[in-house]
C-alpha cells in the first residue's frame, strides 16, 4: 500500500547496490568503517565502480522501457538505496547517475519519483482516516489520489504484477518481523523458517534471483535481534562454529566460510582494540579538559589506530563513534 513497498520492481539492481554497500562497509578497515567517517557508501557521479555498475544495470534492465511511467516508478528502490547510503548528497548523486543512464528522461524520472513521495506523504497524513474506512472505501480513496497524481498512468504503475510483488514482499517482511521478536525458537528453527519462507515466496516468481543472493540474505538473518541475543550467550568458539554452520546452511562453500571466518576474526580483534580504546578515551574525557584533553586523545588515537588515527578523529568530530555502534556477529 505504501509506496516504499513497491520498490521490488527494481530489486535486482537494489540487491546489487546493497550487496556492494554491505561488503565494502563490513570489509574495509574495520567494524562499520567507511573512509568518509559517516557510515555511507562511496559513490560519485564520475567513473567510480559503484556509479558505473548502477548505470550499467539501469540501462540493461530499463533502457528499452524507460519512457513508461511504470518503469520510471519502479526505479524508486534504487533511488532510496543511493540516498540512504549518502544522506548528505544522495539526491544530487542519484540525479547524476540518471543523467548518465537516461539523459533524455532524467527530469521525467525525478518528477515521477517526486510524485510517489507526495503520494507517500498523503498516505501518512491520512493514515487514521483511511483506517476508519471500509476496505472498499479505502481502496477507492487511494485510487482517487493515485489518479490525481498520475492520471491514466496510475493503472500501469499499480498494475496486477506490482500488487503481487507487494504481497510477496509483505509475506517475507511479516515473517522476518516475527522471527526478529521470537524468543521461544532456537536459531536452527529460525533459520529453517527463514529459508522456507524465502523459497515458498520467491521460487517460480520474477524475483527468484533473490534466492541466489547468499551474502545479502545471510546478513538479513544475522541482523535479527533474536539471533544476535542467542549468539551473544555463546562462548567465542561456539559462536563462530554456529555462524559457520548458518553460512553453510545458507549455501556458502567451505572456502567461502573459511574466508568469512578469517574476516570475523579480524573484526573481533578490532572490536577488542576499539572497546579498550573507548574505555581509555572515556577516562581522559572525564579527567581532562581543553587543550590537554585534545592532546591526550590525539596520542591515544595514534597509539591504538596508527595510520587510521586521522580518520577516527574526523569521525569523532562528526559525533560518530564506530565502537558505540551495535556489534552484529556474522556481519561486523
Amino acid at each position: 500500500m505504501n509506496r516504499k513497498k513497491i520498490i521490488s520492481s527494481a530489486a535486482i539492481i537494489s540487491v546489487i547496490i546493497l550487496s556492494c554497500y554491505l561488503f565494502y562497509r563490513d570489509a574495509g578497515s574495520g567494524p562499520g568503517l567507511d573512509t568518509a567517517g559517516s557510515g555511507g557508501l562511496h559513490l560519485s557521479p564520475g567513473s567510480d565502480p559503484f556509479s558505473d555498475r548502477i548505470v550499467h544495470e539501469l540501462q540493461k534492465y530499463y533502457g528499452g522501457t524507460i519512457s513508461d511511467k511504470a518503469t520510471q516508478a519502479s526505479i524508486i528502490g534504487v533511488r532510496d538505496l543511493v540516498e540512504g547510503a549518502r544522506p548528505a548528497d544522495g539526491r544530487a548523486l542519484f540525479l547524476a547517475i540518471l543523467q548518465r543512464s537516461f539523459p533524455d528522461y532524467s527530469g521525467d524520472i525525478m518528477e515521477t519519483l517526486d510524485k510517489l513521495d507526495e503520494y507517500d506523504r498523503w498516505l501518512e497524513e491520512n493514515k487514521e482516516r483511511l483506517l476508519r474506512m471500509s476496505a472498499a472505501e479505502r481502496a477507492a480513496a487511494m485510487w482517487e489520489k493515485r489518479k490525481e497524481l498520475f492520471g491514466e498512468d496510475a493503472e500501469r504503475i499499480w498494475s496486477g504484477e506490482m500488487l503481487a510483488v507487494e504481497a510477496r514482499n509483505a509475506q517475507v517482511q511479516d515473517t522476518i518481523v516475527m522471527l526478529n521478536e521470537s524468543t521461544d525458537t532456537s536459531i536452527d528453527e529460525k533459520l529453517h523458517m527463514y529459508r522456507d519462507i524465502l523459497r515458498e515466496t520467491y521460487e517460480g516468481s520474477p524475483e527468484e534471483y533473490i534466492l541466489e543472493q547468499n551474502e545479502l540474505l545471510s546478513k538479513v538473518f544475522f541482523s535479527m535481534d533474536s539471533v544476535q541475543e542467542e549468539l551473544k550467550q555463546m562462548s567465542p568458539e561456539q559462536r563462530q562454529a554456529e555462524i559457520d554452520r548458518i553460512r553453510g546452511e545458507m549455501g556458502f562453500t567451505g572456502n567461502q566460510i573459511e574466508s568469512m571466518a578469517r574476516r570475523d576474526a579480524d573484526n573481533q580483534r578490532r572490536w577488542d582494540i576499539g572497546l579498550e580504546y573507548m574505555e581509555e578515551r572515556g577516562r581522559i574525557v572525564r579527567e581532562f579538559q581543553g587543550h590537554e584533553q585534545e592532546e591526550r586523545l590525539k596520542a591515544l588515537r595514534e597509539r591504538y589506530f596508527l595510520d587510521e588515527a586521522g580518520t577516527i578523529e574526523l569521525e569523532e568530530k562528526d559525533g560518530f563513534f564506530r565502537f558505540e555502534r551495535p556489534r552484529i556477529y556474522g556481519r561486523n
